[in-house]
């Protein structure tokens, strides 16, 4: 009998991640739930309109702190850094991190780049790496996650967001990016119910971590003195180079999502630091052409579809460059009435 592409994805997934093993059947049970319809969305499913703030960007003089060098998404934060001239403290838990692409490329700086031990599930070990250099850090990118060396995604996801958030704050760092995933507010969907079930509930622990996030920055002192967060929710991953912004789309509301390459996640994660409108919102982000409704994005990826949808929740943004991408982004509830 032949094998569906659904069979084949679900079979590769497992193998590859090494989280779960033996039968497929209720992964292909979970992709195969579809609907064509989103459901109908109320004002207080959506964040709220930005507040008129002094300059809140991160000046490109300092220093960017990567939680989580080591993974694929963090590996391309690094390239990205060196690329946009920012100075780049690469972390993993034993501090052993080597990236090689700088050599023979003239548009990295090696100079800029320099290697330290974080772990995430420790506060200590991360106030070890921030307060020691606080003066000259101007961001930290999170972009860690759970893994079967690297803790569960209770320890890293839910409660690793919230020391780098505690950390960041303690020390007055302006701006914490964490990466985190589309459809994390739709347990509903296929999307979320795969991921979840394959990660061992690592969607509830991200639903978690970016709530306890949101709560931690809420106090209207630190958004006033300019301390503050971007949570990025990408679609599916992919490798490749980055498209850059006029291929992409944000949205925010989580009710669709797409497929773009982790570089292009790490663009973002560099590029929302010179943005003002980025600072205390969520967004999901995806290539434009695979735009699809959360309910029948997980199918849409996995044949590699280019037909965006037609469906629009009024919340996309579009631009040709990234300033143009990131304007007019709402900040999230309970972060947008400080003047």
């Amino acid at each position: 009998m032949a094998t569906s592409p659904v069979d084949s994805l679900s079979t590769k997934l497992l193998n590859r991640r090494g989280l779960i093993r033996g039968t497929t059947a209720t992964v292909v049970s979970i992709l195969k739930q579809q609907l064509v319809v989103p459901p109908a969305y109320s004002a207080d499913d959506v964040p709220s309109a930005s507040a008129s703030t002094a300059d809140v960007t991160v000046p490109k003089s300092k220093s960017v702190v990567v939680l989580g060098a080591g993974g694929g998404t963090g590996r391309e934060c690094v390239k990205a850094l060196l690329s946009s001239n920012r100075p780049c403290i690469a972390t993993n838990r034993k501090g052993d991190f080597e990236y090689n692409e700088e050599s023979g490329n003239p548009t990295l700086n090696p100079n800029l780049l320099s290697v330290a031990a974080a772990d995430v599930t420790s506060p200590s070990s991360l106030s070890d790496v921030i307060s020691s250099k606080k003066s000259n850090i101007g961001a930290v990118i999170f972009a860690a996650s759970a893994s079967t060396k690297g803790g569960d995604p209770s320890s890293v996801d839910r409660e690793g967001v919230l020391n780098a958030a505690r950390c960041c704050i303690a020390n007055r760092i302006p701006r914490l990016v964490v990466v985190s995933s589309g459809t994390v507010t739709r347990p509903d969907s296929a999307v979320y119910k795969l991921l979840n079930f394959v990660g061992k509930g690592i969607m509830e622990e991200k639903m978690k971590g970016e709530d306890g996030l949101r709560e931690l920055y809420a106090d209207p002192n630190l958004i006033r003195r300019g301390l503050g967060y971007t949570v990025i929710r990408p679609g599916g991953l992919t490798v490749g180079e980055s498209l850059g912004a006029s291929a992409l789309e944000l949205n925010q509301g989580d009710d669709k999502s797409g497929r773009l390459a982790r570089s292009d996640v790490a663009a973002l994660c560099v590029n929302c630091l010179d943005s003002g409108d980025a600072f205390d919102a969520t967004f999901e982000c995806y290539n434009a052409n695979t735009a699809k409704p959360v309910e029948s994005v997980g199918f849409s990826n996995i044949m590699k579809s280019t037909d965006a949808t037609k469906y629009v929740s009024g919340y996309e943004r579009r631009g040709d460059t990234w300033e143009d991408l990131f304007r007019g982004l709402l900040r999230d509830k309970g972060h947008d009435d400080v003047a």
